[in-house]
């Protein structure tokens, strides 16, 4: 890939310019973010860049919960996890202390902005 970033950071600056015309920002929001794959890793890349606390990502095993937000310590990790590795997200969990949600989906946790950033066969 020339730019693995393109997709997930675009769908972040779509989402910012939308926001812009309400007169908000996604500095602050809390974030849900599905899938830990490239869109969904250069996704939530940007939303920590712009300021955002991104609380999930997730696989077809389930979905990390991490309150605290997930930042780039935390990413680069996922980074050599998911891309290295070929590890599963559930693997996130037990190193960071966090909960970890078998067989489901992340859109029941309650957030601000929700990210649908996985294979399309994933989302529902």
């Amino acid at each position: 890939m020339i730019r693995p970033e393109a997709t997930g950071y675009g769908c972040v600056y779509f989402v910012e310019e939308m926001l812009k015309t309400k007169g908000e920002s996604i500095k602050g929001k809390v974030c849900t973010v599905s899938g830990s794959g490239n869109v969904a890793q250069y996704t939530t890349e940007k939303l920590i860049q712009l300021g955002a606390k991104v609380v999930t990502l997730s696989d077809s095993d389930g979905y990390i919960y991490d309150p605290d937000g997930i930042d780039q310590e935390k990413l680069n990790f996922v980074f050599e996890l998911k891309n290295v590795r070929r590890g599963r997200i559930k693997e996130y969990a037990d190193k960071f202390g966090c909960k970890f949600v078998k067989g489901k989906r992340p859109w029941e946790v309650k957030c601000d902005i929700a990210f649908p950033s996985a294979h399309s066969e994933r989302n529902r």
